[in-house]
């Protein structure tokens, strides 16, 4: 028999599929912080909620990841919800928009180009984030 705490987990799970995947790209470009003020991590943490939680479901791999920071993309699949909306207009606005920053930063953490160590490694998020979810929906 599950104990509530265990059942509460499992269906925060079910609802947060994106959790993971958001965590380890984030980290990517926010493990030491160095260098990227306030306004950037925000900026990071938001283009991947973005990115990772849009109503099409969670990208599969690291190129349809960095497909998806492209302004069109984002506001066609969020058309209906306001406050991602709003949020989008924010990053994609100014002199210097902070979406363009993050699509050259995870464009490069990520370099599909590269076989270097940390690119390939990088790219590992996905498959990674793919086995946890498929180990964690096989324990329900």
């Amino acid at each position: 028999m599950l104990d509530i705490t265990t059942a509460a987990r499992r269906n925060d799970f079910r609802v947060d599929q994106g959790a993971g995947l958001r965590e380890s790209l984030e980290g990517l470009l926010l493990h030491d912080g160095v260098g990227l003020d306030a306004r950037m991590r925000h900026a990071i943490a938001a283009v991947v909620h973005l990115a990772v939680d849009a109503p099409l479901g969670v990208p599969e791999d690291a190129e349809e990841f960095l497909g998806r920071l492209d302004a069109a993309w984002l506001f066609a699949a969020w058309n209906e919800c306001d406050s991602e909306l709003s949020l989008l207009n924010t990053l994609a606005g100014g002199e210097v928009p902070a979406l363009s920053w993050c699509e050259l930063m995870f464009t490069t953490a990520l370099a599909p180009w590269s076989s270097t160590p940390a690119a390939v490694h990088a790219r590992r998020v996905f498959v990674t984030g793919e086995q946890a979810r498929l180990a964690a929906v096989g324990d329900c």
